[in-house]
């Protein structure tokens, strides 16, 4: 995984944020603190991703291969495809989203959306919302915690 200058801005303002709550004796409001910010990003993050897909162009893929990532004894697949841009540019690209088993056979031609922009960008077309799904589990699965613990505080 690569660690971007971002993610170690972000460590420093969290470690901050915990440090500075917990001195005060308000680590609770502190952690929520560090949600409601994470909810912001993430919700940029959700509004780039439907930006960039509404001017994606509808065209068939053929999977080709798939990459295999393995991690342990994990194994992910990523579909690679091979499409032809409007321009009549021959693209083979891998889909940027792991799957734990291979869901098409090779040759089968599926539905996908590239970007003009970066050619080399493409969803399935019937799966769009894998490219930000995590986004939102984040939120739901934060916002139930983040319940509980407004209720912790309240009943102090």
């Amino acid at each position: 995984m690569k660690v971007e200058k971002i993610d170690l801005i972000w460590a420093a303002v969290s470690m901050i944020i915990v440090g500075v709550s917990y001195r005060r004796g308000e680590l609770i409001k502190g952690l929520l603190l560090i949600y409601l910010l994470m909810v912001l990003v993430f919700a940029w993050h959700i509004y780039k991703i439907l930006r960039r897909l509404k001017g994606s162009v509808p065209v068939y893929g053929t999977i080709v291969d798939y990459h295999e990532s393995k991690i342990g004894k994990h194994s992910g697949w990523y579909p690679v495809v091979r499409y032809s841009t409007e321009t009549g540019r021959e693209i083979t690209s891998v889909y940027t989203v792991e799957e734990k088993e291979q869901r098409y056979e090779t040759g089968d031609e599926e539905l996908i959306c590239y970007s003009p922009d970066d050619p080399m960008f493409f969803y399935f077309s019937n799966r769009k919302e894998e490219l930000y799904r995590d986004y939102v589990r984040f939120i739901v699965y934060g916002g139930a915690v983040s319940a509980i613990l407004l209720l912790l505080l309240a009943a102090k």
